[in-house]
């Protein structure tokens, strides 16, 4: 899962052959009426208008009103926000329609990105990619230009321990929890309770009429996954070419799913100390000893003593940093996606840390009601269960995740939600389950993995595809969190798919 916002590099690579061709054909944007919309007067128009005063060629941003709760379509409204970067193609028009991006999270803001992406931050996209699509980044409920989840920063800046070990430490925990959810609810409303990503499915389908599109194009990443993956179990017939790279698998029981992120993170970790101990000093300055036993110690002083953060000042991070702030961070760092860019910096932040300087793991202070933080939570805890009532049931998988993972002990996105999210107001309503049969009346897709991803598991992404066995999975051999961002193989593979339909051969492998 994870936004990969921070995480985009250029890109550039090879092209690579392709076979198994595959087309679908799409309609003309109307840009702001569309078909008669399912849900019917009033949610099939997009209004669309200049993001800012000084907007780079091409860049617009979009609002559509949806209802709060798709069951009740002549109920309450709220906002969903977006950004394009229109076609580049002479005439306006895509030839291929609209493409819609997700870049994970939840709480990932796509309409950032794409801002980012025009105005020439960082490219993310081949011109073949922008000449034949128009590319929307639409921010799911909750999230960016969308109707936002807000929450108190002074609740959510009280420290707990997530990794309670008594009784009075797991009270303190869920109330924490309690008190977080209810200032949410509090201040974002009735929308606390609609977050889902089976409700966001409703949104996309909205926009899919409102744009006028016969079939839906869709680079997910991450989280974006789950998204595209429920998109394809509600509305099979309108995909048109999906692209799903770091797979989230949202078939899995709890303590599954917590054992395949924690294992996918020990593998990658222990990949960086193989790579530190082989690196050049200049590259990992903590070579030259016990690897994993200086990191260990790192983790138990944490852990025991807390280590200062020496760049922290109270209204920007927290000082001392703890044992999982340090793993949380470690985590984040592992992603890359180009861990030749981002595995010397963690190494250094390592190394500074062992000399009694965490700044680089401190975790930040929440300032405002609206933060990708907050919806993160808000997201995840109607999306995944999160059954434990007792501390013994806390303790039960931290022994169980720690098992397998005894450097970094579970840490992972799926235990932060089976453990904050443990008294929060809202109820599951869009828990795990295997995809329904009708997801398998979908055109194929291409799935895409690493190897070594430390926040998707390859083997979640094996999961996935042996539900959707029309798809098609490409596997790279490599370390990092999702593999379109690298610029290489994949990404080549994916474009070609893009653009023409073709799909690699079952099985391939590549290494970029």
């Amino acid at each position: 899962m994870r936004s990969l916002l921070s995480s985009i590099v250029l890109l550039g690579g090879a092209s690579t052959a392709l076979a198994v061709p595959f087309d679908y054909l799409f309609k003309r944007d109307t840009t702001t009426t569309s078909s008669t919309s399912t849900f019917g007067p009033g949610f099939n128009t997009i209004t669309w208008k200049n993001c800012s005063t000084n907007d780079p060629p091409r860049l617009q941003c979009g609002t559509m009103s949806v209802p709060l709760d798709p069951s009740n379509p002549a109920g309450a409204k709220i906002t969903i926000g977006m950004a394009r970067l229109k076609t580049s193609h002479a005439g306006g028009v895509p030839p291929l329609g609209v493409m819609l991006m997700n870049p994970g999270g939840p709480g990932g803001v796509a309409s950032g990105v794409m801002k980012a992406v025009a105005s020439g931050d960082f490219t993310l996209f081949s011109d073949q990619i922008i000449a034949n699509y128009d590319i929307v980044g639409l921010d799911p409920r909750g999230v960016g230009l969308s109707t936002p989840v807000k929450c108190d920063p002074t609740v959510a800046n009280v420290r707990v321990n997530t990794l309670p070990t008594t009784t009075a430490q797991y009270n303190a925990l869920v109330a924490h929890n309690k008190a977080l959810g209810q200032s949410c609810a509090s201040l974002t409303g009735p929308l606390i309770n609609f977050l889902s990503t089976a409700v966001v499915v409703e949104d996309i389908e909205l926009f899919r009429q409102a744009y006028g599109m016969g079939k839906l194009s869709f680079l997910a990443l991450s989280y974006g996954t789950q998204i595209a993956v429920q998109y394809a179990e509600a509305y099979p017939q309108n995909i048109g070419r999906f692209v799903l790279d770091g797979n989230v698998d949202h078939s899995l029981p709890e303590t599954a799913a917590l054992l395949g992120e924690a294992s996918t993170f020990e593998t990658t970790l222990n990949h960086f100390f193989a790579w530190c101990a082989a690196a050049s000093p200049s590259d990992c300055p903590i070579q030259g000893q016990n690897i994993p036993a200086f990191f260990d110690n790192l983790i138990s002083n944490a852990a025991t003593n807390g280590i200062p953060a020496a760049s922290c000042t109270p209204s920007t991070c927290v000082s001392p940093v703890n044992d999982v702030d340090i793993l949380t961070g470690v985590q984040g760092m592992l992603i890359g996606p180009d861990i030749t860019s981002a595995w010397p910096p963690l190494a250094a932040s390592l190394a500074k840390a062992g000399n009694g300087d965490a700044s680089d793991f401190a975790a930040g202070v929440f300032t405002t009601q609206v933060s990708g933080g907050y919806s993160n939570i808000a997201i995840g805890c109607q999306d995944w269960l999160h059954a434990s009532t007792a501390l013994d049931d806390v303790l039960a998988k931290m022994r169980t995740a720690i098992a397998i993972a005894p450097h970094s002990k579970g840490i992972s996105q799926s235990y932060t939600y089976q453990t904050s999210c443990i008294g929060w107001p809202a109820p599951v309503t869009n828990p795990q389950h295997v995809l329904k049969p009708k997801a398998l009346t979908a055109p194929p897709m291409l799935m895409i993995n690493a190897l070594y991803d430390p926040a998707t598991s390859y083997s979640w992404a094996t999961g996935v595809a042996a539900q959707l066995t029309q798809a098609v999975f490409l596997t790279r051999n490599g370390a990092g969190h999702t593999s379109y961002l690298l610029g290489g193989a994949a990404f080549d593979i994916a474009n070609t798919f893009f653009l023409t339909g073709a799909l690699p051969a079952p099985g391939t492998i590549v290494t970029s």
